[in-house]
């Protein structure tokens, strides 16, 4: 499933037609919390989302929409900020954004898009009974981290080390790094 489906599913789920037809007149306030570049085609697929379920911009709902530019500290003091201005629900993306801002947040409800595992990031207690007040989607994309070297292997059988790339600072990339260790190594 591309992103931009994904995430015109999920704002249908979060924004159900019942919930605004049941007040009108009210304005539902949606904070958006993400570190900007490609991250702003799931902004354009959660506008998408919303107005295929029946929701019109500016009349039903207001996004407050916080490019944090890949910082995190900036992704808590939005995601705060948010809390304080009291918006009706947070979504964020990806995990370590998501992550942020669970940490700066005390009664918001945030939605969020993780492309590592919710469950190791904290997020949630479990896929299937989140609990508390975060709900969102996980695509599990850690987990194909051993298959990709396996399948790298095949490619090319001479292989005996590979590389990856991460930033210590993550902890998306640490919980990526925290699953690896607990797999066998593949390239041996």
């Amino acid at each position: 499933m591309r992103r931009r489906q994904l995430l015109q599913s999920l704002s249908a789920v979060f924004l159900a037609p019942s919930t605004v037809a049941s007040q009108p007149g009210r304005i539902y306030r949606i904070g958006v919390v993400f570190p900007g570049g490609p991250y702003y085609a799931a902004v354009d697929g959660l506008r998408d989302g919303l107005k295929d379920a029946g929701f019109s911009e500016g009349i039903q709902y207001l996004l407050q929409i916080r490019d944090e530019h890949g910082d995190l500290k900036a992704a808590e003091i939005a995601a705060r900020e948010l809390e304080r201005d009291r918006v009706d629900i947070i979504f964020s993306l990806p995990t370590s954004v998501s992550v942020a801002a669970k940490r700066a947040t005390a009664r918001v409800p945030i939605v969020f898009w993780a492309g590592n595992d919710a469950v190791d990031a904290g997020l949630v207690q479990s896929l299937a009974r989140p609990g508390g007040r975060l709900t969102g989607v996980s695509s599990l994309s850690t987990a194909v981290t051993t298959k990709r070297l396996q399948l790298l292997k095949e490619i090319s059988p001479a292989l005996r080390r590979a590389i990856t790339f991460y930033d210590p600072a993550n902890p998306a990339a640490q919980g990526s790094l925290r699953w690896r260790a607990l797999r066998p190594r593949s390239l041996e």
